[in-house]
């Protein structure tokens, strides 16, 4: 067993099977650039248990191998692939953690020439410090501080903002249901949103791409950066009423922000291009 685990060619082997780990990493960052990822319900732990197993076991792996050309490489990749995973997932441990762990433990482990490691070393320190800094001033920049929490029946019953709807909570749950918020051909979707901003706030009327979702065991890949503001005059506290109607063959959003306004209608026959920088709070 000792002269299999030492024959290069084994070592070799497993090398260029970590390459599998860096290819999962590397696609779920890009899949969280282009889309929300929201854990399926019940199922953080188990994905939590998994991803951490999935990851301790790649590292054996790859310290096992970390003398080979394949690794080392490998080792000077992943710190700017998660890097790209922080910035768009920040404040989703669960997913930055473990491989980040993997990478700093790695970048050291690695044979690599110490000249590379004190060259890319300071190049990724710089990266990092400078590139967080950024993240942050640009949201704030850019995102402000207003606060949008998504108002449907799955509102948390402990938060403040239910505490504003829960005397029209059943008008809310009627108004944002499957069945009057998704547009009769099946593409757009009206979502409302209770904006919490420095002033009196507001409730947002928009509409989203439907049925561009991607559904997996442990979590659905929601779409995000493609949406139409209809409406950002909401009194919040005050449900609107919103639906679907068709007028000449145009596909509108019909809406009214109290009882006291007029039935308004807006076409939603153009949506917006998509918006990659989201995470930076552009909008």
């Amino acid at each position: 067993m000792k002269d299999f685990l030492s024959n290069v060619w084994v070592k070799r082997a497993v090398s260029v099977f970590n390459v599998a780990y860096f290819a999962v990493i590397t696609l779920l960052t890009y899949a969280t650039f282009l889309y929300d990822l929201e854990f399926a319900a019940g199922r953080e732990k188990s994905f939590f248990t998994v991803y951490v197993v999935l990851n301790v076991v790649f590292m054996g792996l790859m310290l096992f191998s970390r003398r080979e050309l394949v690794t080392e490489i490998l080792s000077i990749l992943m710190l700017p692939v998660v890097f790209c995973m922080i910035l768009f997932n920040m404040g989703d441990w669960i997913l930055i953690v473990p491989p980040f762990i993997v990478a700093i433990i790695m970048f050291f482990a690695a044979g690599t020439n110490e000249t590379v490691k004190v060259i890319m070393g300071t190049i990724y320190l710089l990266m990092y410090v400078l590139g967080i800094v950024a993240y942050f001033v640009l949201n704030i920049l850019f995102g402000g501080t207003s606060v949008e929490t998504v108002l449907n029946s799955d509102l948390d019953t402990s938060s403040s903002v239910y505490a504003l709807y829960r005397d029209n909570f059943k008008k809310l749950t009627e108004v944002t249901s499957e069945s009057n918020t998704i547009s009769p051909d099946g593409q757009y979707q009206i979502i409302l949103y209770d904006v919490k901003d420095s002033d009196k706030g507001a409730v947002k009327i928009c509409v989203v791409p439907y049925n561009q979702d991607i559904e997996l065991k442990f979590f659905t890949l929601k779409q995000k950066g493609i949406k139409k503001t209809i409406s950002n005059k909401g009194i919040r506290g005050t449900v609107p009423d919103v639906g679907w109607v068709e007028e000449d063959g145009v596909l509108k959003v019909q809406y009214r922000l109290s009882e006291a306004d007029d039935l308004r209608a807006t076409s939603v026959t153009t949506m917006p291009d998509k918006q990659y920088f989201q995470f930076l709070g552009i909008q």
